[in-house]
C-alpha cells in the first residue's frame, strides 16, 4: 500500500508529465497551479481556483489522471505504467487529441519523449536542481 506522500508524488511527477505537452502545438491542456488539494488514501484531487481540476490515482505501477481545463473547456484523462525506470503514458482530450510518450528517470535526471496525434513531438529533460529543458 502507498502511503499518502508516494501518492502525492507519484501525482506530480504524473502531472509533470503534462506540463511539456503545453508547449507543443497540439492545444493540450495544461496544468495550472493548484489552490487546494484533497487528498485521500489512493486519491488526489486538486482545483486551480479558475474552475479546472484534475484527480489522480495510484493502483500498483498504475496511475490514472482526469481533469478539465476551464480555459479551454476540454476534459482529458491520461494513464500510465511504470515499469522500473521507465513510464509508458498515454492520453486523450475530449476534442480528440491524443498523446503518447514515455518517461525514463536516471538519477535526479527526468527524460521524457512524446507525440500527440496532430503530429507534435517533443523532449523535456528535468533536473532537480537545474529545472526543465524543452526540445
Amino acid at each position: 500500500m502507498m502511503t499518502p506522500i508516494a501518492i502525492l508524488r507519484t501525482g506530480l511527477l504524473s502531472a509533470a508529465l503534462l506540463l511539456p505537452l503545453c508547449f507543443a502545438q497540439a492545444a493540450i491542456p495544461s496544468l495550472k497551479p493548484a489552490n487546494t488539494c484533497v487528498r485521500s488514501a489512493f486519491v488526489l484531487r486538486c482545483e486551480d481556483g479558475q474552475g479546472g481540476w484534475y484527480g489522480v490515482a495510484v493502483q500498483g505501477n498504475d496511475t490514472l489522471m482526469r481533469g478539465y481545463d476551464a480555459v479551454s473547456g476540454r476534459s482529458w484523462a491520461q494513464t500510465s505504467t511504470r515499469l522500473g525506470r521507465l513510464q509508458f503514458f498515454s492520453g486523450l482530450t475530449s476534442d480528440g487529441n491524443l498523446w503518447l510518450g514515455r518517461t525514463r528517470q536516471l538519477g535526479w535526471n527526468v527524460i521524457s519523449r512524446f507525440s500527440t496525434s496532430r503530429g507534435d513531438h517533443a523532449r523535456t529533460s528535468c533536473n532537480r536542481v537545474a529545472g526543465c529543458e524543452w526540445r
